[in-house]
């Protein structure tokens, strides 16, 4: 059976009227009547009586009839559902972003264990500058970074906060100190992001604001985690990173982590869309998040 045929005829219970249903579906009415007809004909039964505009339904047809309604509200419902599904992440991918470009080593871990769990949901990990902004407008379902607390498209949770140290080759003398202070860096190259970067915004605001003694130290500005700490390892200079960063630093990187006195910091938090229901996948994911860090 064609659900054309059926839903041609559930409209034909309605009016009780070939003309006014070929009227309402914009078919002509002998191309109904066919279809009515080819429908009869794969049941073997008569469905409704013709008379000229007070037409009825036979027994088989009100069988017909309550039970095709009942097909098409399962069809609607699984559609809904469908659709539900598709738009918050259980059979669908499941997109993340961040701001920060020292985590794809804890990303990595939860890709591993989150596959098991939902081996048909995929998930997309990307780097965003303008993260708020992609959150806002949708384009990732979940951010993990640096978020404001004011912007009213998004509810974010703060996961930690966390100092920012100073990295430095062990060749350096001041891998040999327990803390620094912003003085003992004077002069020394300092190697940061570059400006496609968020996070870069973070040590620059905190020299211009605390110590604009270091703005004529030289600079180097790197696009990457990796790359930064490979000329740290080289001594061309010195690094502000975030102090977890230690725990992931290759193991052939002669660097070390000393903390600083009046450090920068940065508050790391989980977002997700204000509008935007949550599926059952969606708060694994972010309770892993949470769990990761």
């Amino acid at each position: 059976m064609k659900l054309k045929h059926l839903d041609y005829f559930l409209a034909l219970c309605k009016s009780k009227s070939f003309t006014k249903t070929s009227e309402e579906l914009g078919i002509s009415q002998p191309y109904l009547s066919t279809h009515i007809r080819e429908l009869e004909l794969e049941l073997h039964a008569q469905l409704i009586t013709r008379d000229y505009g007070n037409n009825k339904l036979t027994a088989e047809g009100l069988v017909l009839q309550t039970r095709g309604e009942k097909i098409f509200k399962e069809f609607d419902m699984a559609v809904n559902e469908i659709n539900l599904l598709v738009h918050t992440g259980e059979t669908a991918t499941i997109k993340i972003g961040t701001n920060l470009p020292d985590i794809d080593y804890l990303i990595a871990k939860l890709l591993t264990e989150f596959r098991l769990h939902y081996p048909s949901v995929s998930l997309e990990y990307s780097y965003f500058e303008n993260l708020e902004e992609v959150l806002g407008n949708n384009e990732i379902d979940i951010a993990i970074g640096i978020l404001s607390e004011t912007n009213s498209k998004i509810t974010s949770d703060l996961i930690f906060s966390e100092s920012y140290s100073i990295f430095v080759s062990t060749n350096n003398q001041l891998s040999e100190l327990d803390e620094l202070t912003a003085e003992d860096l004077q002069q020394i190259p300092l190697i940061n992001y570059s400006n496609k970067i968020y996070e870069k915004q973070i040590i620059t605001s905190w020299i211009e604001t605390n110590h604009p003694e270091l703005k004529d130290n030289r600079y180097y500005e790197l696009p990457s985690t990796i790359s930064i700490l490979n000329l740290v390892d080289q001594d061309f200079g010195v690094a502000f990173l975030p102090y977890s960063l230690v725990d992931s630093i290759p193991n052939y990187l002669n660097t070390v982590s000393v903390e600083i006195i009046d450090a920068p910091f940065r508050n790391v938090s989980i977002g997700y869309s204000s509008s935007s229901p949550l599926s059952k996948t969606h708060e694994y994911l972010i309770e892993q998040l949470q769990y990761i860090f």
